[in-house]
């Protein structure tokens, strides 16, 4: 209860302590903070039709980055449908990010490779890939650099990973952009103890409940210096539909 309290009392002076201005003025500085959405809709294109056409219609200075996942990675083969999403998101500005998963480094470095040279064979589009299910051991390190190394060999393909935790510095190294945080908001304010966030954090939260706990918690993410988040209701997240708080988190 004293965390709740506290916490409280910081969203108030945030909104009213500073400036002298109102609130939804306040709340529009602070927001803007959040230059990155980092989207995971691993749906399948026409089976959830509308959640990818909002995403698609959307328009925002921001940058968005759209993870795609048509099978568990790329699948065996082209598949129209993820073709025709992806040229839906890169006329709307989005970067397209291929997912492959590591499993924490027990994954044979060729399949991963191999699920790498599939999407760019199918998908020639896209700029970049989201590695899942990424250790944060320093000893698993050099898994990640080799991987690292191999994709930028390609072309400037962006490299996200996904720890989902804390990582030691040296992640920051092989990867643009680090997911230091997949969980839930309680987690996030009374466990995790976040500190100040590195430029290439990004925060996957799921369980915000409505839209006034959203807010709350960009004001919170962004005076910790966070740039790039994306914020669900689902608990735990299916990451099929897209988060209903878009029209906040692109303002």
């Amino acid at each position: 209860m004293k965390k709740i309290l506290v916490f409280g009392i910081t969203i108030l002076s945030l909104l009213f302590g500073c400036g002298g201005g109102s609130a939804s003025t306040s709340q529009q500085e602070q927001t803007r903070s959040i230059s990155t959405l980092l989207v995971p809709l691993y749906s399948y294109p026409t089976t959830y039709r509308d959640d990818h056409q909002r995403l698609a219609q959307l328009r925002t200075q921001k940058e968005i980055m759209v993870i795609i996942n048509p099978d568990n990675g790329p699948g065996n083969s082209k598949d129209v449908e993820f073709e025709n999403l992806i040229i839906s998101y890169k006329n709307a500005g989005m970067k397209i990010l291929g997912y492959v998963f590591t499993s924490y480094t027990s994954r044979n470095q060729s399949n991963v490779k191999a699920d790498i040279e599939k999407y760019l064979q199918f998908y020639p589009q896209i700029d970049g890939f989201f590695l899942d299910e990424v250790s944060n051991k320093p000893e698993d390190i050099n898994y990640y650099s080799q991987l690292y190394q191999y994709i930028k060999t390609h072309g400037r393909f962006l490299v996200v990973i996904n720890p989902g935790t804390k990582v030691p510095q040296e992640y920051y190294n092989v990867a643009d952009k680090v997911v230091v945080f997949e969980q839930s908001i309680d987690f996030l304010y009374n466990q995790y103890g976040l500190t100040k966030a590195n430029p290439k954090d990004c925060f996957l939260v799921y369980g915000v409940r409505d839209i006034g706990k959203a807010k709350e918690l960009l004001l919170y993410l962004v005076s910790h210096d966070a740039k790039c988040a994306y914020i669900v209701n689902e608990d735990p997240p299916s990451w099929f539909r897209l988060s209903p708080y878009m029209d906040l988190l692109i303002e």
